[in-house]
Order: C-alpha cells, then structure tokens, then sequence
C-alpha cells in the first residue's frame, strides 16, 4: 500500500490547478476602466456591470467584433483556388452539401469568440479590496459610457441596476507614487481641463487597504498639479463642473473622472432612482386607501337600503303610552271609591 499523501503535497499544487492561474487579473498600473462598488454581491454585481456596460457600448461604439485566429488544420486543409478540379468537384457537390455548409457556418460564428486570442473590451480584474471591482477596459473614453448611463438612470429615471451601487469612469493608473502620479495627472488632465476654458473642480479622495499615504498629501500633490499645468481651474467644493475622483487602492493609484457628480447623487445608481420609487410607493398606498374607503363606504349603503321582506310576521307594537293611560284609569277608581265612601 502506498503512503497517503501528506495536506502540504496534497494542496500545493490547488494553484496551478486553478482557473485563472497564470493570468494577469490584478489591478495594476497602465490600466483604464471602470471602478464599481457593491454590497456583498460581487458576483450579481459583475454579471450586472457586463450586461449594463455592453449594452451602452453597442449604442455608443458598435458591437464588439474580434477576428478568429485560424487552426493549424483549418491552414492545412485550405485550398489552392487556382486548382480547377478541385472547384469544379466543389460546385458539383454544393448544392448537396448547403445545409452542412450552413450548419459549419453557424458553428464557426459561434466558436468566432472562442477560437480568438485578442483581449475583450470588458475584463474584471481583482482590485484587491472587498465589494470593490474594477472592470478594465479596451475603449478610448470610458467617461462616455458612464455619462449615458448615468443621463438614463438620474434624468430619464431608467432602473438600470440592482446590485451597482457606485460607477465611476476611471481614465488611468499607476503606482501610489509621486512621481507616478504627477506624470498620470499631467498626462491625463489636459482632457479635462482644456485651455482657454474655466473649469471648476474638486477633489473626491478615498483610501483602501494602504495606511501609508496621507489623505492631505495627496490632496495638495493633486492640487499642485492643476495649478500648475491649469491656471484656468478654479476650485468649487458645492457644485464643481468636475470631480478628481482619486481612489487607492493597495499601491494603485486611480484617477477617475465624474462630471456632475453630486448634482447625480454622487453617480449612486440606487440613489438616483430611489425618488422615484418612492413617488410610486406613495401614489400606490393612497390609491389602495382609497379603494378600501370606497368599499366600505359602498357596503354602508347597500346595508342601509334592505327592503324588509313582506311575509315577514309583524310583532305587536306594546306603547309605554298606553300602559301608562290604563295606570292612570285604575287611579281614578279607586279615588272615586273613597268618595263615596
């Protein structure tokens, strides 16, 4: 019998077994995307943001296209179009071979996405933090996406989520650095602040799972940062054109940008529609109470309009009165008995 082996040697190897062993899925530097917060749900809430995400990516961008990377067969069994014989077979068998041709056709759509090794435009990577996700992505402008949804769901009052609590569009990272950072601000903010035109913003910092920087070191580096490059910028904590929306998280620092942002409930996709709910928990409550007024009151009449029914047998009718006048004659008997008397 051979010897059992041991729970070091039986799970040191669980890791390259996994899934996604070997794969980059951490949050790092050079990446953009989107940063999404959620309440213990991080799976609901990853499904929920692919859906959301394409669904307004297909509007703004197009569906997303990816080119299949040819099998060494399929290169293998390709043929010479020169080949006369083998075109002529080809048309003699064609119209036999329409329905295999139109399933293989099908098939190969399908397997388009699979048998392809270019990155997709949505990929979630581990940020590090709990109920804390970060979705990197391909496209150009993720702020545009964001601010379509964002329209749809505060303005139009679209219910677009139920697990998303927080989206924000984040244009860039790197090390939480100072170097990194002012070479990220300088690079990415000339979108944002763009010359000859005033601009006011503010400045949104959060912090998780670092207890190394100091939330008024980076607020001053930011700060140093615009006025330098951005003398048109004003600063405005009430209601700012923009909000510098800086998060770390671990070592990443992430920059994020969000037009409006407490003018939109602070890009809380529950909070923008929560009004609304409310509106319509209201009007359903008063119409229910009014109804049920409405009934009672319907069975208040219909009680007070029975017709007695006319076999019903009549009790006789006993007055006080009466009893009272035959009390009064027995009286005035017997005084008139004294009397005479």
């Amino acid at each position: 019998m051979g010897k059992r082996k041991g729970k070091k040697q039986y799970y040191s190897g669980a890791g390259k077994k996994g899934k996604f062993s070997g794969q980059k899925k951490m949050l790092t530097e050079g990446m953009a995307g989107f940063l999404i917060t959620c309440n213990n749900r991080e799976r609901e809430t990853i499904q929920e943001a692919y859906n959301v995400l394409n669904e307004y990516a297909d509007k703004l961008v197009g569906p997303e296209i990816r080119k299949a990377v040819p099998k060494e067969n399929e290169k293998e069994n390709k043929k010479d179009p020169n080949d006369v014989d083998a075109n002529s077979d080809e048309e003699e068998e064609g119209d036999i071979d329409d329905i295999d041709a139109a399933l293989e056709k099908e098939k190969a759509d399908i397997l388009q996405v699979v048998n392809t090794k270019e990155e997709r435009r949505f990929t979630r990577v581990d940020s590090g933090a709990n109920n804390c996700i970060f979705i990197k992505t391909t496209l150009e402008d993720p702020c545009s996406i964001v601010s379509s949804i964002v329209e749809d769901v505060s303005v139009n009052k679209v219910n677009k989520a139920r697990y998303i609590l927080r989206l924000v569009p984040v244009i860039g990272t790197c090390k939480a650095y100072d170097k990194n950072i002012i070479e990220l601000l300088e690079s990415k903010l000339g979108q944002v602040f763009p010359a000859g035109k005033e601009v006011s913003y503010c400045i949104i910092y959060k912090c998780r799972n670092n207890n190394q920087v100091k939330q008024h070191e980076m607020i001053n580096t930011v700060n140093e940062v615009v006025k330098d490059k951005f003398t048109d910028a004003t600063i405005d904590l009430k209601s700012p054109d923009v909000c510098l929306y800086v998060e770390i998280i671990r070592n990443i620092f992430c920059l994020g940008i969000a037009k409006d942002f407490f003018k939109h409930k602070k890009y809380n996709l529950q909070e923008m529609v929560k009004e609304e709910q409310d509106k319509a928990s209201t009007t359903d409550e008063a119409a229910k109470d009014s109804q049920d007024v409405k009934e009672e009151k319907e069975k208040a009449d219909s009680t007070n309009n029975v017709i007695p029914d006319k076999n019903e047998s009549k009790e006789p009718e006993t007055s006080t009165d009466e009893n009272n006048d035959n009390s009064d004659v027995k009286t005035d008997d017997s005084e008139e008995n004294k009397v005479n008397d």
